[in-house]
């Protein structure tokens, strides 16, 4: 976290490499820990061909739900709608790996599946990919399961994206005609780093291009942002709506830091309370997912365990 603090630029494009660079080393020195635990993948939708994948990190000690079953995060992603993948090409490989199995390590089965992109797809595809992958699962645990834990608890699903993975899993949990399939099994969510808002009416930041590919016009984005979908729900989607848990690192963008201005008022004037927050001290945009199961700037993620523990027990 020392080279990253050095950092002074906050925007995307100019920390994403020279970060993930930071951590590659310290990963690769432990790479034979993080990969004691085990990771199977599995095809979640054999009708296409590309970004139809998931992987599956099994817990050595499992955290134990009140039926005796191991409890499931699934975790999504960003790459600003065009880009990413559950695992990056050499030298960056352990990235999601090793977010994969802290996550395992803490007891948790956990799920990173990928989704499908700008330019292939547009809206709400990719938040419809997320949730066929969450439906896979379910539908699937004697194929996923492993006979060293206990069986896959398809009733205590947390899920967590990033960026704009965290702007999928949102309209995965606010777009009724996405989420009406997996809203009852989720437990929680857990929103990270991404957009509430995607046209700033004051317009102190725009949209890029891939964004715009993905939501469409500007009025379209206006309508899909999912700062519109939460002020449609009606009172009592509000009050059946999962436990909701913010996190952002405490050097993000400006976008985003706007954003998260607009979302924290929404949240606590409907829901009567202000939201849960984690704020990951001394890192940026892209530091908090790329420093688990690096030994420094973990304190982020367990206290992200320690909300979804709470909620299982």
């Amino acid at each position: 976290m020392d080279i990253i603090s050095k950092f002074v630029e906050t925007g995307v494009a100019a920390i994403n490499l020279k970060t993930a660079a930071a951590f590659v080393p310290i990963l690769d020195e432990r790479k034979a820990e993080i990969e004691k635990i085990e990771r199977k993948t599995f095809v979640y939708d054999d009708k296409r061909h590309t970004k139809n994948e998931l992987d599956v990190y099994y817990p050595l000690n499992p955290t134990l739900t009140k039926s005796g079953k191991t409890p499931i995060l699934f975790f999504v992603y960003g790459g600003g709608y065009n880009s990413g993948s559950k695992e990056f090409p050499e030298p960056f490989s352990m990235a999601y790996r090793a977010l994969g199995s802290f996550f395992a390590q803490h007891g948790f089965i956990t799920v990173i599946s990928d989704y499908r992109l700008v330019p292939e797809v547009n809206f709400p595809a990719s938040s419809e990919d997320i949730r066929d992958a969450v439906n896979w699962v379910c539908a699937n645990v004697d194929v996923i399961g492993v006979p060293s834990i206990p069986a896959p608890d398809v009733d205590a699903i947390f899920i967590m994206g990033h960026s704009a993975g965290d702007v999928h899993t949102k309209i995965l949990s606010l777009y009724p005609p996405v989420s009406s399939t997996v809203h009852p099994r989720f437990k929680g969510v857990i929103w990270s780093g991404g957009s509430w808002v995607i046209v700033d009416e004051k317009k102190r930041f725009r949209p890029e291009v891939p964004t715009t590919q993905y939501f469409g016009s500007q009025e379209q984005q206006r309508e899909r942002q999912p700062r519109a979908f939460w002020n449609a729900l009606s009172d009592e989607q509000i009050k059946d709506h999962p436990d909701i848990l913010l996190v952002r690192a405490e050097r993000e963008p400006d976008w985003l830091l706007l954003s998260w201005e607009e979302i924290l008022p929404d949240i606590e004037k409907r829901r009567g309370e202000a939201p849960q927050m984690i704020i990951g001290k001394g890192h940026n945009h892209i530091s908090p997912n790329w420093a688990l199961c690096s030994g420094q700037g973990e304190e982020w993620g367990e206290e992200v365990v320690k909300w979804m523990k709470v909620r299982i027990n």
